[in-house]
């Protein structure tokens, strides 16, 4: 029996006992009594689809519907006495009820995208690992929109093949009735490139459930977003919807709570997505095919651009890429992989579509197909990430949840500017500045390669400075937190 049904049964018993106390003041009670047994048998026929048999709750029921029985059938019966034992059998029954019926939790979670499930991956393998509760991973249609059309898309096939997936026309809401609902989509139709399908926005969701649980898909930044400086995700209307929300740190926290989300929404338990890096680089490194044979020897480059790279000015954005595309040429032994946000072709449809036949002639022509134009050029379309971060010596990026996710690793970080961005939770002595004149980028990567990296020291621990649980128990603690609180809360908890 779910958490949920339990608590409803809960409830009903409670009712049932209240309405023993009005017997007594009502000069025909037939049809109190009449609804007294209806509710039995409900809570009967739920009681008996338990596969473990609760036959001490199943004889107490019994008990109890031969008291009303025998008040229905004479009702001269009903006493002071006979009143004061049937509500004594009744508290007995619930007793008998919480203890003898174990709970369990119906949990589902609702992805969108694939390459985004590593936010929610250690959530659910930890909640899988629970006997005491039942999960369903069920991926969620959504839209891309350009700006013509809206795309429906929907992803499930592309998830690990070991996680379990339900379709999601096959998982009806209104009957599951989940006790958790977890989702790292809070966006609904506030964005402007992907909008999940309306029956999956938040203020739906939450019709179904009492705890709606908002895992950000991202990393959140070393550098705090403050409002009207792009980025912001704490002023969402969704936000009054979502029952507890996961925070990297306390400095997120802070600027929650002064932008007005209630402190008790508030979890500060780290990045789950940041598991996902700890437990890969304990792994042996498993490449898409043919990557293997074209980095064995060479110094790997990553370069990471965001969603938004080509959506203002793209072919001055081509020509900052083209320049980096072409450090195998004046360094031997390197090699690129480029790896752009999985939305980026989302983004140029939206904002600039003029460019998306040029976008597509350099991927599929000059670095998918024969031309050797880019020939020291690996496109990373994957859904994971982590093989590209594994296999990056240097990584070229700006402040993107993939730099986060590296700063795990405490390799060589180009940072795509002059300097570090003012407010910043890290030092700048962490990262090299592409953009630094004493220093440029194309300077740097010849020291590089000569194994020139005055800044390691410094990295040392650098994640740990910004995020907890940096040590891959984010996901377990978030699982474990939730359930603690769903468990408190509920009316059948026993300390």
């Amino acid at each position: 029996m779910f958490l949920k049904m339990k608590n409803k049964i809960s409830d009903l018993i409670d009712t049932i006992s209240e309405m023993i106390d009005v017997l007594l003041q009502i000069n025909d009670p037939l049809t109190e009594i009449s609804d007294c047994l209806a509710a039995l048998e409900a809570i009967s026929s739920q009681i008996i689809q338990e596969e473990n048999i609760p036959r001490k709750t199943i004889t107490q029921l019994q008990k109890i519907e031969i008291m009303f029985e025998t008040f229905l059938n004479n009702s001269t019966q009903i006493d002071e006495n006979t009143i004061k034992d049937l509500k004594k059998q009744v508290i007995l029954f619930k007793s008998i009820f919480v203890d003898e019926i174990k709970a369990k939790l119906n949990i589902v979670f609702f992805p969108y995208k694939a390459s985004m499930w590593d936010s929610l991956a250690s959530v659910y393998e930890a909640a899988a690992e629970d006997r005491d509760c039942v999960v369903h991973v069920v991926p969620i249609p959504y839209f891309q929109l350009s700006q013509n059309e809206a795309i429906p898309t929907y992803e499930g096939s592309q998830f690990p093949e070991n996680v379990p997936i339900t379709h999601y026309s096959q998982y009806k809401l209104e009957e599951q009735e989940p006790d958790i609902i977890f989702i790292h989509n809070i966006y609904d139709n506030f964005n402007t490139l992907t909008c999940v399908f309306e029956e999956y926005f938040t203020s739906n969701l939450k019709k179904f459930t009492d705890m709606l649980v908002y895992v950000p898909y991202y990393v959140s930044s070393f550098i705090p977003y403050k409002k009207g400086e792009g980025f912001y995700p704490y002023d969402l209307p969704s936000i009054k919807n979502i029952d507890k929300i996961i925070l990297v740190n306390n400095t997120e926290r802070d600027i929650a709570i002064k932008e007005g989300i209630p402190s008790d929404k508030l979890l500060v338990l780290g990045s789950p997505k940041l598991d996902a890096m700890v437990k890969a680089l304990k792994s042996e490194i498993s490449y898409p095919v043919g990557w293997k044979e074209k980095l064995e020897g060479k110094t790997v480059y990553l370069v990471n651009t965001g969603c938004l790279y080509f959506a203002n000015q793209p072919f001055l954005a081509m020509e900052r890429l083209i320049d980096l595309f072409n450090i195998p040429r004046f360094i031997d032994n390197s090699i690129i992989i480029w790896r752009p946000h999985p939305l980026t072709k989302t983004s140029i449809m939206k904002y600039t579509p003029h460019f998306l036949g040029y976008f597509k002639d350099l991927t599929e022509k000059h670095i998918k197909g024969e031309g050797k134009l880019y020939k020291g050029i690996i496109l990373d379309e994957t859904d994971d990430y982590i093989p590209a971060l594994r296999a990056a010596d240097i990584l070229i990026s700006t402040d993107f949840s993939l730099l986060r996710s590296y700063l795990l690793t405490e390799k060589i970080v180009m940072y795509w500017d002059d300097m570090m961005p003012k407010g910043s939770l890290l030092p700048s002595n962490v990262f090299y500045y592409a953009l630094n004149k004493s220093e440029p980028w194309y300077e740097l990567v010849k020291k590089f390669s000569k194994g020139y990296d005055p800044l390691l020291p410094n990295r040392k621990g650098m994640a740990e400075k910004v995020y907890v649980n940096t040590d891959g128990t984010s996901g377990e603690k978030v699982y474990l937190s939730i359930k603690e609180i769903v468990l408190c809360a509920s009316n059948n908890y026993v300390s």
